[in-house]
């Protein structure tokens, strides 16, 4: 057993470099309202999902026929756009979300984890207090309690990021062919852990299963190194759909998404 005495990556000095190298091009050209080249379907589910497929682009002229239980999520300059069927709907609308989404967007690109959004409770309705569940800030933070493929852009910049950082917590990273563990330890309050690349190396295709003190269940991770990080919005999406990286694409698109998207007018 490894026992990865780690520290905790500072701001603008470690996760500084990951948020550079992942998006340094993002935010001279994401963020300028250029970086989507035309629209993307990055979700979809009902009956048409196979003419609609995720990485699908569509022009701005494009009309969507869907049917009853449709429901495409469409990724375009002005953010995410949820069209629910049955209907037939325009792929061309106004720009009017685009300010608010690239403020969003980089806010998302320039958190390097310095700030700690803690859980907390919220006021809901002058009656009761709600909690409020933290959100991953980076796109290329490993969610400790999500599986399947992970999408790496710096194998020497990993980053374990942990949603309930309240109190203190251990993890134990397993490599499932020889049974290798290495543990790692956070501090109360603390949600970052860089991975410990020297115990566990990271090669593509590698997996491991992340077992967290304060995780429900345990969960397996697939690695996908990518050779170079991407450098606009729609190749970020292309490449997570591409690699199967489902967990951060749903980061992407929630992050983008102001919670204002429904059902669409029919055109």
């Amino acid at each position: 057993m490894h026992s990865a005495d780690l520290k905790t990556p500072k701001a603008g000095k470690k996760l500084g470099n990951l948020s550079k190298i992942a998006f340094g091009a993002f935010l001279l050209v994401g963020l300028t309202g250029t970086a989507i080249a035309q629209n993307m379907v990055v979700r979809s589910t009902g009956p048409s999902a196979k003419s609609y497929p995720a990485g699908k682009k569509l022009s701005n002229n494009a009309k969507l026929t869907l049917k009853k239980l449709d429901q495409v999520t469409i990724l375009g300059k002005g953010g995410t756009r949820v069209l629910k069927g049955p209907g037939t709907f325009s792929v061309n609308r106004n720009g009017a979300r685009q300010s608010s989404s690239s403020t969003r967007l980089s806010s998302f690109i320039n958190n390097r984890g310095s700030s700690r959004a803690r859980t907390g409770a919220v006021r809901s309705a002058g009656v009761t207090d709600t909690t409020v569940a933290p959100k991953n800030p980076n796109l290329w933070y490993l969610d400790v309690t999500k599986g399947g493929k992970f999408c790496v852009s710096d194998a020497n910049t990993l980053v374990l990021w942990r949603p309930d950082y309240t109190g203190s917590a251990t993890a134990s990273i397993v490599e499932p062919t020889n049974g290798t563990v290495t543990e790692v330890a956070w501090r109360k309050g603390n949600p970052l852990k860089s991975w410990p690349k020297t115990e566990a190396p990271l090669t593509n295709g590698a997996s491991y299963r992340l077992i967290g003190s304060n995780v429900e269940k345990s969960v397996e991770v697939n690695f996908v190194m990518l050779n170079d990080a991407p450098k606009s919005l729609d190749e970020a999406a292309t490449v997570l759909i591409a690699n199967g990286c489902q967990s951060q694409l749903d980061l992407l698109v929630e992050t983008l998404d102001d919670g204002s998207s429904e059902s669409q007018e029919q055109s």
